[in-house]
């Protein structure tokens, strides 16, 4: 158990089961039964002595029952497999009342995923016993990346709305992974790329499915690839050859470092767009069957499709850190060696970049930055 663990076992265990606030209208009883005790005891009267003992009735009453609505009370919270930056996410939370005879009345849900402020509040009106119940709620994460959920805390003011009684729910063994945000692509100027890059055959025989051309018969050729019209028009046995297909291929190419001395105003601002956009590029591109590279200033992944490459893809986005200008020269040497290559490159940097000359590419994003401390 790591030390970070420990200190968390130890504050659980040493935090109070449950937290108390008294309500306004509770003051407001509380001080009416302090002034009826006093009047009870500075005149003697016996009615005034039964009202204020039925007060204090009251008041116990109301502890104890809010304390038994939220005995043996659980949840359970999970957070959608996907969840993007700055896009609703549904969470499901379910309470179950574990309670052989008694119900639980009134319960109000809060939950602090967001960094210590309540993201969602749900009402209750009962749960059975032995039973549960399942509510569902939007949780918006504005920043990609790892975050640890915030608590559940769970209230009442079951029976008389004199106090304000709690138990929260904290889950500290598991973080949410958050991938970037996906921004809206001009669909048109990403259909003429697709087009460039070539949603074509290779014009070379191969086994794809497009027909290069008709030729004789020759022994050994298969009868399926018999071309019957042109059989019939020569009055000979024709066969079709047919394309080697051609995978569409793609890189986007990443450049978040920065190498002056001084460092723009904006500078996260932009880095946080820039793999925005990237991630953007990525699943545009693989949800139309491309193969498609990434390449940061610190990582470069081989070519794949599929969405398992695009998951892979949205996480080393989701964790990727501004690198300083050490990190210029491997991105130049992976550039360099894509230069020639046949396949369709996308710069996004957010530098007016130097390598958007030689680079050969198809599309150069630059996210500026407008003023340097």
């Amino acid at each position: 158990m790591t030390l970070q663990k420990m200190l968390r076992s130890l504050q659980k265990w040493i935090r109070p089961p449950r937290s108390l606030h008294i309500t306004k209208a509770g003051w407001k009883f509380l001080g009416l039964t302090t002034v009826i005790g006093l009047a009870a005891v500075n005149t003697g009267n016996n009615l005034l002595y039964l009202v204020f003992g039925s007060m204090l009735s009251f008041i116990t009453a109301s502890g104890v029952l809010s304390e038994l609505m939220l005995r043996k009370i659980r949840l359970e919270r999970k957070f959608p497999k996907h969840i993007f930056a700055q896009q609703a996410a549904p969470v499901s939370v379910e309470i179950a009342n574990r309670k052989k005879y008694i119900p639980s009345f009134f319960l109000l849900i809060e939950d602090f995923t967001q960094e210590h402020r309540v993201e969602q509040r749900r009402f209750l009106l009962k749960i059975p016993a032995h039973s549960a119940e399942t509510i569902t709620y939007p949780v918006t994460f504005e920043r990609r990346g790892l975050h640890r959920p915030g608590k559940i805390r769970i209230s009442t003011r079951f029976p008389f709305g004199f106090f304000l009684k709690s138990v929260s729910f904290v889950e500290v063994d598991e973080d949410v992974l958050v991938y970037p945000r996906l921004e809206q692509l001009q669909a048109a100027e990403l259909r003429r790329q697709a087009v460039f890059l070539g949603d074509f055959g290779a014009s070379k025989k191969g086994r794809g499915t497009e027909v290069h051309s008709i030729r004789e018969y020759a022994p050994g050729d298969e009868s399926t690839r018999i071309h019957w019209k042109s059989t019939a028009k020569f009055a000979q046995l024709m066969t079709r050859e047919f394309e080697e297909e051609q995978k569409k291929k793609i890189v986007v190419i990443l450049d978040i470092s920065f190498s002056a001395k001084k460092r723009p105003v904006s500078f996260y601002q932009d880095v946080e767009r820039a793999i925005s956009l990237a991630a953007s590029y990525a699943a545009y591109f693989i949800n139309r069957d491309f193969q498609l590279q990434l390449i940061t200033p610190e990582q470069r992944t081989p070519f794949d499709s599929g969405q398992r490459h695009l998951l892979r893809l949205l996480k080393i986005l989701a964790l990727l850190q501004p690198t300083n200008g050490d990190s210029h020269h491997m991105l130049a040497q992976a550039i360099q060696q894509i230069a020639r290559a046949d396949v369709m490159k996308i710069l996004i940097s957010v530098n007016t970049s130097e390598y958007a000359s030689h680079g050969g590419f198809t599309k150069v994003v630059t996210v500026n930055s407008r003023k340097i401390t």
